[in-house]
């Protein structure tokens, strides 16, 4: 059986498979990264992906061209992409480099990409429960 590279972390929440990127990402990570993600997707069978790039230093051509062939892979295997934490000077870069994230949603921070997928803090669920109840209460009782 074949196994994911050691340098690319890839973590199970669930369904889900997280993937922070760190610091500069050279061609080697990356593409260690794509074949890490596309391989844990087979061996797992998790319908989503997390790519956080919070971490990541830059981001040039090469590693934007491989998101873009992770997520658009990653949807041929019934899974979809959603990108976190792109900083301001990268999302400019982008734009200026007429760079496309087709295939995938980006989101600001790693909890929204979790709430995107569905995935809430338990404590806020059942906050938002109990407000609404007693809000329903307050209109009954008026």
């Amino acid at each position: 059986m074949e196994t994911a590279p050691e340098n690319v972390t890839c973590i199970r929440l669930w369904d889900c498979l997280l993937v922070p990127l760190q610091g500069d990402v050279d061609d080697l990570t990356a593409e260690a990264a794509l074949s890490s993600v596309l391989l844990r997707l087979q061996q797992e069978g998790c319908r989503n992906v997390l790519l956080d790039l919070s971490g990541v230093g830059t981001l040039d051509s090469h590693l934007c061209a491989v998101l873009v062939r992770l997520a658009q892979s990653a949807r041929m295997m019934g899974a979809s992409t959603v990108v976190s934490g792109m900083r301001p000077e990268i999302a400019m870069t982008l734009e200026a480099m007429g760079v496309r994230l087709r295939g995938m949603n980006t989101v600001a921070t790693l909890e929204e990409a979790l709430a995107e997928l569905g995935i809430t803090r338990q404590a806020e669920t059942a906050s938002a429960e109990i407000n609404d109840d007693d809000a329903f209460v307050q209109r009954l009782l008026a």
